[in-house]
């Protein structure tokens, strides 16, 4: 009964949220259909930095999953619905129902397993459970350190060894797309691991100086090799001129460092923010300009209605907005019969792709994929759940996808092994970039959560 209580009573503080959102979903929507594009961008905009600011209030945190979904999935929708591109058309309903849904879903699903967890604790410590024995603080940091050496180098050696076989590094080949051919199935996986290094480093680090009074110098024989070995991750990305995975390696310890440190002065936060995203644009152009492109070819691609925008505002919206127009597309392709639903096959992908299964029986990977136009092929994190399931499937996606995120926010307040920050913040980076990709359909984030997985074992065993 005092459970049905909790649960109670946490449901009726998820309708406040819940009620805004769906007004501010209901205008935009309106606002949509009469052809009011920008304006019904500019509301879901503003629901963004509401529901954001709501949770940011509820959770104390940067970097709670609520707060980043709220933030990011939505903003994202706001430019998706703007059509400020020719290759956008007006959203099905379908395609409404999809993105609210999902976001409710999971707020749904956050709420009920927080609600869960609560009161399962409150049982356990009334129980007197004796508390589990857990490694020293000693033991961690020589664990994590062994961890950073054997993913630099193993992601460093296998760089090398498709470098070698291929017979070319993609910073130094004039040809277009020399990124997109530079992998060797099953071997690219461990390559960009690399990202690791660099979260594994600032756990070490900070878990290292997690007390003034605690704090020794660090000593210099590690120093050096700690320079060493992050050396050799951050160059695999700008060899390797991918634009993505140099954003994932400078997002991953960005979000542990605010998962750690959650009272760092707010000042040296954004001005730390603003060091790295000028960094990440100044990337950003130099590895556009190592693609090779021909001149004039994004803006070909992008077809702005606007030709005067600056080319690096396209370049930053469409890789946002178009997405939610991809799934546009397929829910428009499958109410005309192009395509038909796949029922589990798409979101078993991953099983297919590392059991090798994909090679033995191609039918069960060989899906038209529905997008605006082949050169922009990114999707959202639904993308995928609909195309098997429709509506349905993208609920029940979103409720479970809330109740994993909220059982991991009650884990990590209760284990001190480190490696669960790294856990946290890969998921609060999918959550992040919700927009960009299907994320949990795609081979290599299960690779990662399975590495992942293996140091946590290694480090608390």
């Amino acid at each position: 009964m005092v459970l049905a209580n909790n649960i109670g009573g946490r449901g009726r503080q998820l309708l406040l949220p819940c009620a805004i959102y769906g007004a501010f979903t209901f205008l935009a929507m309106a606002l949509e259909k009469n052809e009011f594009f920008v304006a019904a961008g500019y509301v879901l905009l503003v629901a963004a930095v509401v529901m954001g600011l709501y949770f940011y209030k509820k959770d104390q945190s940067l970097v709670s999953f609520r707060f980043l979904l709220s933030i990011f999935w939505t903003a994202g929708e706001g430019l998706g619905v703007m059509q400020l591109s020719h290759l956008q058309s007006s959203w099905t309903s379908q395609a409404w129902l999809s993105f609210s849904g999902f976001y409710l879903l999971f707020l749904a699903g956050y709420e009920g397993i927080e609600a869960w967890l609560s009161r399962r604790a409150i049982t356990l410590k009334n129980k007197g459970q004796a508390p589990k024995k857990e490694v020293t603080k000693e033991q961690f940091q020589n664990r994590l350190f062994r961890c950073i050496r054997i993913v630099s180098l193993v992601t460093f050696a296998t760089f090398v060894l498709e470098a070698v076989i291929l017979g070319y590094v993609p910073l130094f080949s004039t040809e277009t797309h020399a990124y997109d051919h530079f992998h060797i199935s099953g071997v690219h996986y461990f390559t960009v691991s690399c990202m690791f290094t660099h979260s594994l480093t600032l756990i070490y680090m900070l878990t290292y100086t997690e007390k003034k009074k605690d704090r020794q110098p660090l000593e210099k024989g590690k120093l050096i090799q700690l320079i060493v070995y992050n050396a050799l991750s951050a160059s695999i990305p700008i060899l390797s001129v991918s634009k993505f995975q140099f954003v994932l390696t400078l997002a991953l310890p960005i979000l542990i460092f605010l998962l750690m440190r959650p009272n760092v002065n707010k000042k040296k936060l954004f001005a730390m923010l603003g060091v790295v995203a000028a960094v990440v644009i100044a990337a950003a152009v130099f590895m556009t300009i190592r693609r090779n492109y021909e001149p004039g070819y994004l803006n070909s691609i992008f077809q702005m209605k606007n030709e005067n925008m600056p080319l690096f505002l396209q370049y930053a919206y469409m890789y946002i907005a178009n997405n939610y127009s991809n799934f546009n597309c397929l829910t428009q392709a499958l109410q005309q019969g192009l395509v038909e639903h796949t029922f589990g096959l798409k979101q078993l992908f991953p099983v297919f792709a590392l059991t090798g299964l994909k090679f033995v029986f191609p039918a069960l990977v060989a899906f038209e994929m529905p997008v605006t136009i082949k050169e922009l092929n990114t999707l959202t994190l639904i993308y995928d759940a609909y195309y098997d399931f429709g509506l349905i499937g993208v609920l029940l996606f979103g409720l479970i996808l809330g109740a994993v995120c909220a059982a991991l926010t009650q884990k990590i307040r209760k284990s001190r092994n480190p490696i669960l920050y790294l856990f946290y913040a890969q998921l609060a980076l999918y959550l992040t970039l919700s927009f960009f990709s299907s994320w949990f359909t795609v081979p290599t984030t299960w690779f990662w959560f399975t590495l992942t997985g293996a140091l946590y074992l290694y480090v608390k065993k």
